[in-house]
């Protein structure tokens, strides 16, 4: 442990390679599906797969691998997971055809899975908690970066090269974190209690994640209130119901009761979902009114939608300076309220511009870089160290759930934009009465968060 802890910022960076590669691969596939639908002779909706089935396996695979990571060596699970993610990425950019591709996501889904369990767990075990907020800060910063430039990256890249290069250059990078990991990583087992696996609720967990995926999609295709969408939204949300009362019912459930016990746990994922549900509810309409609407172009619009991860990047380090130092509670109150009146820019201002969409986009970038490496940190130190991995695979699940919430409550409120000509102003209807919802849910946060309870980080050691 000790040559952890003289390397522990040399290990941030292998959790951040991690980090950025697994989130970046989230968008940066979705500007070559056109391409790889013809190249494979399938239709935009099957194609939309490649990107489906890769969150899908993550959502699925990540409390059953945090789970598993918590029982055996957490060096071995990580740095294989590198290994597995690059052998996945190499099984893409060689794939001949369209079924053999969607295997290949599926291996490099669980790559990023063993990657993404044990990212936040890794920081805890090397950092103190009194400096975890910084380091969480840092690895906050990354995986902004990493979900929002994934689109730009990509259709960049595809202006010069195939769409394989954008698995091939994966593979290095992967193979160097897997050595680096391998070297560096503190060794040793966990002391954590074996208990048996939750096959049913991991089942339950894998069925309603998965026909809510399909509601959003058939959303998409016909309207909110077609048969098809009502019907696999409401089996869906009646699975994962099942999967709560599963994991009362037991003491070693997917979501794990021990776990949940812990204010700071429930609240904390509960207020995480919310933020990230109102950040991808809200860049999606906005992207398509700034472009189709106000007629900017893919570039001036992504240059817009950086505002973001750059306001984020500048106030994460310092909420976690800040939290390391006084605690989280004023940072993530503070954090959520931001983001709450980042949303009347769009909501009350008379006109929906790019000047109102800039201030939401940079106040709400303040926003959560207060309140994610704030959160992420204070849950990761309330949790048993016994099961650091599973509350960090929970917590990337639940960004991944927020992110699918966002998508569909987006759909339903303006998903009939560009459906048929209109001026700007009458898109900017359902615009409003998204931020407007999006605002409420931001408050909602922040006035939860009176519920938690106010300590400063403690001083001593890591944890295992």
């Amino acid at each position: 442990m000790s040559s952890s802890k003289g390397n522990k910022w040399g290990i941030l960076q292998i959790v951040n390679m991690g980090t950025l590669i697994s989130t970046l691969d989230v968008g940066i596939v979705n500007v070559s599906l056109p391409i790889m639908a013809k190249q494979f002779s399938v239709s935009l909706a099957q194609i939309q797969w490649v990107a489906t089935v890769y969150l899908l396996t993550m959502i699925v695979l990540l409390p059953f691998l945090g789970k598993l990571s918590d029982r055996m060596e957490r060096r071995k699970v990580y740095s294989c997971g590198f290994l597995v993610f690059g052998i996945g990425s190499l099984f893409i950019a060689l794939s001949q055809g369209f079924v053999a591709l969607l295997l290949a996501r599926c291996l490099q889904g669980i790559g990023a899975t063993m990657i993404m369990a044990n990212s936040q767990a890794m920081v805890r075990q090397v950092f103190p908690d009194h400096e975890r907020g910084r380091a969480l800060g840092v690895n906050a910063i990354v995986i902004s970066i990493g979900t929002l430039s994934g689109p730009a990256l990509g259709g960049f890249m595809l202006e010069f090269v195939e769409w394989p290069w954008l698995f091939w250059i994966n593979v290095p990078i992967a193979l160097t974190a897997c050595v680096l990991g391998m070297r560096w990583f503190p060794r040793g087992k966990t002391a954590s209690v074996k208990t048996p696996i939750d096959f049913v609720g991991a089942f339950l967990l894998a069925a309603g994640a998965c026909l809510l995926m399909l509601a959003a999609e058939s959303v998409k295709d016909q309207s909110a209130f077609s048969t098809k969408a009502l019907a696999e939204g409401a089996i869906g949300i009646a699975l994962l119901i099942a999967l709560w009362l599963q994991g009362r019912r037991i003491d070693y459930g997917v979501l794990d009761r021990e776990l949940f016990r812990h204010r700071k746990v429930w609240l904390g994922n509960a207020s995480s979902f919310v933020i990230n549900l109102a950040q991808t509810a809200t860049l999606i309409p906005v992207t398509f009114y700034l472009q189709s609407q106000l007629g900017y172009s893919a570039w001036a619009t992504g240059a817009l939608l950086m505002l973001q991860p750059l306001t984020m990047g500048v106030i994460a380090p310092f909420a976690g300076w800040f939290r390391d130092k006084y605690g989280g509670a004023a940072p993530i109150a503070l954090g959520s309220l931001f983001c709450a009146v980042s949303m009347l820019f769009v909501a009350l201002l008379p006109e929906v511009t790019a000047v109102s969409v800039g201030l939401q986009l940079a106040v709400f970038g303040v926003g959560i870089g207060l309140f994610h490496a704030t959160n992420n940190a204070e849950i990761m130190s309330a949790a048993p160290a016994s099961k650091s991995s599973l509350a960090g695979s929970l917590l990337a699940m639940v960004r991944y759930l927020g992110q699918i919430a966002g998508i569909g409550l987006a759909t339903l409120l303006v998903g009939s934009m560009g459906a048929a000509g209109g001026e700007a102003e009458t898109f900017g209807v359902p615009i409003r009465i998204l931020f407007g919802v999006c605002f409420l849910l931001c408050l909602a946060v922040t006035l939860a968060g009176r519920l938690l309870p106010k300590s400063k980080p403690e001083t001593s050691g890591v944890s295992a």
